[in-house]
């Protein structure tokens, strides 16, 4: 089969498994990707025509290399654009994919997706260790033969690249093969309780809990680091959430609010890159979690409105592994 054949033979039907709003986008960009091969390669016509001109002029003087149309700040020939015609590709794929991973929150291999979609190029034929040295005549023509021949694969390959028919139904399908299964609701939810469990417990030691539970109080022994800045004349501690306290909020924002990776938004303090000399925050905003505090040896308590609230976040989302 060759390198246009599948993709001819690709039957394109309106897929049900995404929505108006995902089948608007997908659409808008393979318009955007159907133009702009065609208008790429009027550019790549008109720029080989203006240098064919230019050599005609400056050919019998030598001059053609001091080109009037190529220069330091603008280069644009036909090899630039040739490029930009076969990277477009990349650009198609890794759009709806990365599209899909931000709107459902979900991870996404964009290139093992590409690598899928975009045919391989041609393998160089190896010269045998030692070189023509070690060949004989034959050998040799019959090895300057396959590099010919690949010479012109190369060419065809190139070619096919720059027109390459790619669907935005492709793309899909390869999505709905790594999320396995799932919808991208389902694997959204089985992804956050995976990282939520993951920051939960420890790897090395047997899967223990790294969390305890004091009633109303969630107690989490390494949550935070704290730089006592004891160097400074007047030092002032300054507190940092761990990396899985983070993921912890993240957890406690859904909690509140059924909705993904919003932990900046309700704790923008502790949320940041920047570290924080405040230890100890009342939480207004959130009906189930009531305060939080850093303490200097890097313990945190998050306190929780009620008990009921703890029992029901840690059980939901702290100890619920997903199979």
């Amino acid at each position: 089969m060759g390198i246009m054949d599948k993709f001819s033979a690709v039957e394109i039907k309106t897929d049900n498994r995404i929505s108006e709003a995902d089948r608007a986008f997908c659409q808008r960009q393979q318009d955007a990707f159907d133009k702009s091969g065609p208008a790429l390669q009027r550019i790549a016509d008109v720029m080989m025509s203006a240098q064919s001109e230019q050599r005609g002029i400056l050919a019998a003087s030598q001059e053609f290399y001091n080109s009037y149309i190529t220069t330091d700040s603008f280069c644009c020939n036909e090899d630039a654009v040739y490029k930009a015609m076969t990277e477009r590709n990349k650009t198609f794929i890794f759009a709806i994919v990365g599209y899909f991973a931000k709107s459902y929150k979900v991870e996404l291999d964009k290139r093992e997706i590409m690598e899928h979609l975009i045919p391989a190029a041609p393998q160089e034929p190896k010269l045998p260790w030692g070189g023509y040295r070690n060949m004989t005549d034959d050998e040799i023509d019959t090895f300057k033969k396959e590099l010919n021949d690949h010479k012109a694969k190369v060419c065809e390959y190139e070619k096919c690249l720059r027109s390459l028919p790619l669907r935005y139904e492709q793309v899909v399908d390869e999505i709905f093969v790594q999320l396995g299964g799932f919808s991208f609701q389902e694997q959204s939810m089985n992804e956050f309780l995976d990282r939520t469990w993951k920051c939960c417990h420890s790897s090395w030691n047997g899967d223990k809990e790294t969390f305890e539970i004091k009633n109303d109080v969630l107690r989490l022994p390494n949550g935070c680091h704290c730089d006592e800045n004891k160097w400074m004349t007047y030092p002032e501690p300054r507190y940092e959430l761990t990396d899985d306290s983070k993921t912890l909020l993240d957890a406690l924002a859904y909690f509140e609010c059924g909705r993904m990776d919003e932990g900046r938004l309700w704790f923008p303090d502790l949320c940041g890159y920047s570290k924080t000399t405040e230890n100890f925050f009342e939480i207004h905003n959130m009906g189930k979690i009531k305060s939080i505090k850093l303490f200097k040896n890097g313990r945190v308590d998050i306190k929780f409105r009620n008990a009921t609230y703890l029992q029901e976040f840690a059980e939901q989302y702290m100890r619920r592994r997903v199979s």
